[in-house]
């Protein structure tokens, strides 16, 4: 969720989903991290940790709820967003990413649990996860990476932080908004509003902090 980058892969990525190639290389590797070019600059590690988020979301197992699908991708997109943050806490300068960082970094380890404790609650048998839900999940990562910003763009830490958690963010909230129209399971559904409100808060921050810096 490869191998171009993520601001020039936008067709292939679509034309990825619809085909459904989702097999992997004998080394793993996610079909939608990029390949590592020797002679190309340095990756910015925020974009290094979301190559290592996506590999984590390729390979969980779906296909068996819209409730399990939707918690085993997003238990890693919740640890890629605490790699983020622990990084942004030890090398940012500004106070107000650095405290934001803090804030994300607590509010996603409590998450964290608790989606691991319910994942234990979830019933294992297959059901009929609907076809459409697969189609707009597989759509909210095209689009979080193709908001992606370009390695070369990122040179100061907490601008970077802060533009790549921006669409790391609201994949989570549109993560949320597609199980919501397909579960009734009271606790996802409760979970979901969690994330969107939270995140959607956040993202207004780092919008602030970017259009002042």
């Amino acid at each position: 969720m490869t191998l171009l980058p993520f601001n020039n892969s936008k067709n292939f990525l679509l034309a990825f989903f619809i085909l459904g190639a989702f097999s992997l290389n004998a080394q793993h590797t996610s079909p939608h991290v990029r390949q590592k070019n020797t002679n190309a600059p340095a990756q910015n590690i925020f974009i290094t940790m979301m190559d290592t988020m996506m590999i984590g979301m390729d390979e969980a197992e779906i296909g068996i709820s819209p409730e399990h699908d939707f918690t085993v991708q997003m238990i890693p997109h919740h640890q890629g967003a605490l790699e983020m943050a622990a990084y942004e806490i030890e090398h940012g300068k500004n106070f107000e990413m650095i405290q934001l960082a803090k804030s994300i970094q607590a509010e996603q380890r409590i998450e964290l649990q608790q989606m691991k404790l319910y994942l234990k609650k979830l019933p294992v048998d297959r059901a009929d996860t609907p076809k459409e839900y697969k189609t707009a999940m597989d759509k909210s990562m095209v689009v979080m990476m193709d908001d992606m910003p370009h390695s070369s763009e990122l040179t100061d830490v907490d601008i970077a932080f802060a533009r790549v958690m921006i669409p790391h963010h609201q994949a989570a909230v549109d993560m949320a908004k597609v199980v919501l129209q397909f579960s009734k399971d009271q606790q996802t559904i409760a979970f979901a509003k969690q994330i969107i409100s939270a995140e959607e808060i956040e993202i207004e921050q780092m919008l602030s902090f970017i259009n002042k810096n």
